[in-house]
């Protein structure tokens, strides 16, 4: 009898374990959730940078850089550029007190290291990566009327970047059913602080719009926010941003959703992928997403409903996001004429 009790017990629990995964099977996606946090990226330090400086004087600036977030910067992903007040200062070669026109003022992220990239926060790399970039500056003579200029050097770095997060969310057919018995998941909104990259995902709200009797179409509403202390830029912009070029309107506050995935992938919107089966809201036909005032929305909705077969179900959510980001930062240095002293 006791054997036959637990036979009934096991049976039922497998029923209920079959029931949560649907028959979708137990695939996990699988992210290091100590590193997959916060809201840094790639961030950097001015070095050797003096107060006051002569005239026609020759001095090192070393750029070090450090990505402090959870993502790669593979090779031509990433660029660092100096920017000169032309007219009192140029860049020179290692001990020359001339000009070099041929030096150029923008450098690739991670060219100095091995890999050629800069490695992100990771089990293997707890800190990230960090490289140092050197440019040898010459001050020019300043104007003879004058005893002293203040000039402002500026470092920009500009990066691809992307944003993913793993979630459980619950869908649910019952939902607009009354008095179904207790279930394994409830359908609601949740609220996230960061994923190791300056643009965040903070919000997933779910909803399950009624397809009739025990069918629903699932929608998300997914919240996006510019969290780190620079700005976000297209993608496919990342060098002609740091160099100023002439930039379409698009240039700024542009992301792409690649991916958005649930049920193990049976549910799946994939930015590549004309017949993917959900569907998703953008502000233009290139399937870019625009950012106001740091802040985006985008909606995604399943094309074709689904019904009781599947159950009430709690069930992993992954999502992609690709963009550009850039941050700039400046110090004063003050150009003095030879003869000037105090």
């Amino acid at each position: 009898m006791i054997i036959l009790l637990l036979i009934l017990i096991f049976t039922l629990i497998f029923t209920l374990l079959t029931a949560c995964s649907g028959g979708y099977g137990d695939e996990k996606h699988v992210l290091d959730i100590e590193f997959h946090k916060g809201t840094n990226g790639v961030d950097f330090d001015i070095i050797g940078l003096m107060p006051e400086i002569y005239e026609d004087t020759a001095f090192k600036l070393a750029v070090n850089i450090f990505n402090k977030g959870a993502y790669d910067i593979l090779p031509g992903q990433g660029y660092v550029n100096i920017n000169l007040e032309r007219d009192y200062m140029c860049l020179s070669d290692p001990g020359a007190k001339q000009c070099s026109d041929g030096t150029d003022t923008i450098r690739m992220l991670g060219e100095s290291l091995q890999e050629q990239q800069l490695k992100g926060k990771s089990m293997a790399n707890p800190p990230g990566d960090f490289e140092l970039i050197e440019y040898y500056v010459l001050t020019r003579p300043i104007d003879k009327q004058s005893f002293e200029h203040t000039s402002n050097i500026g470092v920009s770095a500009c990066y691809q970047y992307k944003t993913d997060l793993i979630t459980e969310v619950c869908i649910d057919p019952f939902f607009y059913e009354l008095g179904v018995i207790e279930k394994p998941c409830k359908v609601e909104s949740k609220s996230f602080s960061g994923q190791g990259a300056p643009l965040a995902i903070t919000k997933i709200e779910t909803q399950m719009l009624s397809e009739g009797k025990n069918s629903v179409r699932p929608m998300f509403i997914i919240t996006l926010q510019n969290s780190g202390n620079g700005e976000v830029i297209h993608k496919d912009m990342i060098d002609k941003v740091c160099t100023s070029s002439h930039l379409p309107s698009n240039a700024f506050n542009v992301i792409h959703l690649k991916s958005v995935e649930f049920l193990n992938g049976v549910y799946k919107f994939d930015r590549d992928d004309e017949n993917s089966n959900i569907e998703c809201t953008f502000s233009n036909k290139q399937k870019e997403t625009k950012l106001k005032n740091r802040k985006a929305e985008i909606k995604c909705i399943t094309k074709q409903p689904i019904t009781a077969d599947i159950g009430t179900i709690s069930t992993q959510m992954k999502i992609v996001v690709d963009y550009g980001y850039t941050l700039s930062k400046s110090q004063q240095i003050k150009i003095k004429r030879f003869g000037t002293y105090g």
